[in-house]
């Protein structure tokens, strides 16, 4: 734990202390239903959650890391949350899960409609990277926000990845419609083997994420409630369309997550 606070704070020095030098690859998060169960859209259940700090999305902590230093990424962890809220409940849940040290960016100042918005455009502006590689999910806002970043930098190449966690109204729910160019996950196999089609991750580090973490998302029973879960109870995700049939011949197990998939997004 104090290894990644210690991470945490050098990464604020760097970054958001006079001139900061450009960063090549960035990584900005969002943390609940991304990294974290929230279920933000039911206030009943997601009470339950405001506690919890060890509860997680199966392997994110993994990714993350794999990412941070294959493409010798910083990371920022980036929430509409309220710091008096889940604050310290954010950041036990990034300790104790292992995550890559980054910058922790809780809502503070700014409204809840603008926060995102304000502290990416500020990240940007710092770090000048050539590259943003964005995690989130489709309960909220950050399609939208992550849409909007893509359009007012064009010189920078963006690749967003947005978490499956809500049906969309196209099949009767009320989660977030995908804008062009980003793409719906359901566990971090799907977006490390993106990344890897795109040169940000080695062909060995994609390996141990699969052979490491596919046999634990099929393995999982049921709809589970608490720990470190792969399709938490709440998660429904009709959206999600596979479409990494041409991995399966170099990581066979992919052929189970498939299965594994499609029986749970289609019930």
């Amino acid at each position: 734990m104090r290894s990644f606070w210690k991470q945490l704070f050098v990464a604020v020095v760097l970054v958001f202390t006079g001139t900061a030098a450009s960063a090549q690859t960035i990584v900005i998060t969002d943390i609940d239903d991304t990294v974290r169960p929230q279920y933000v859209q039911d206030l009943s259940d997601s009470a339950k959650y405001v506690f919890d700090k060890d509860s997680l999305f199966l392997g994110m902590s993994e990714l993350l890391n794999v990412v941070a230093k294959d493409a010798e990424a910083r990371v920022f962890y980036v929430t509409r949350a309220p710091e008096w809220l889940l604050g310290n409940t954010h950041r036990e849940s990034l300790a104790r899960g292992r995550f890559p040290g980054g910058v922790y960016f809780p809502r503070t100042v700014h409204s809840k409609d603008k926060h995102k918005y304000k502290v990416i455009e500020e990240i940007i502006d710092k770090t000048r990277p050539a590259d943003v590689i964005m995690l989130g999910d489709n309960g909220e806002a950050d399609p939208g926000v992550y849409n909007t970043m893509s359009m007012m930098y064009p010189g920078v190449r963006f690749h967003q990845y947005i978490r499956n966690a809500y049906n969309t109204p196209k099949y009767g729910g009320e989660g977030t419609s995908l804008y062009l160019g980003q793409q719906f996950f359901v566990t971090p196999i799907e977006v490390a083997l993106d990344l890897q089609r795109r040169g940000f991750l080695k062909n060995s580090s994609v390996r141990s994420l699969v052979d490491s973490l596919v046999p634990r998302i099929v393995a999982e029973k049921g709809k589970p409630k608490r720990g470190v879960m792969a399709f938490p109870y709440f998660v429904t995700c009709r959206d999600f369309y596979w479409s990494w049939d041409q991995e399966i011949s170099v990581y066979p197990s992919l052929l189970d997550l498939k299965a594994k998939i499609e029986k749970r997004c289609n019930n």
